[in-house]
């Protein structure tokens, strides 16, 4: 155990800085607004991903799809690289750094394109 969490230390402490905002979200009403839409007027294309993450922890799947189509449906692919990553090591998982994440973010820059057309 101790061993896992010397290698998970930097997942583990995002992954409870998420439960604290999603906490302060869900009971206070207070979010971070988005700097890349406050400058620009545009929406980026990680836009929504609060509301998207809120409702799909209330179970309303139309909300989030509204919130951020992309995400939503890429998200169980970032949650199974994540945890691949943290079970096999990035020593086995060298492909999602050169090519997969990569693509990833070609196609999430794509998203924030078209949905501001």
């Amino acid at each position: 155990m101790k061993t896992f969490y010397k290698q998970n230390k930097n997942s583990i402490f995002w992954l409870g800085c998420g439960v604290f905002y999603y906490v302060i979200v869900r009971y206070t009403d207070f979010s971070l607004p988005c700097p890349f839409r406050y400058l620009t007027g545009y929406l980026c294309p990680g836009c929504g991903i609060t509301t998207l993450l809120l409702a799909l922890a209330q179970g309303d799947f139309a909300a989030a799809r509204s919130a951020n189509i992309f995400l939503l449906y890429t998200l169980p692919f970032l949650a199974v690289s994540i945890v691949a990553r943290a079970y096999y090591g990035s020593a086995r998982t060298r492909y999602l750094d050169k090519f997969v994440y990569p693509c990833y973010a070609a196609a999430l820059l794509i998203f924030g394109v078209y949905r501001n057309m």
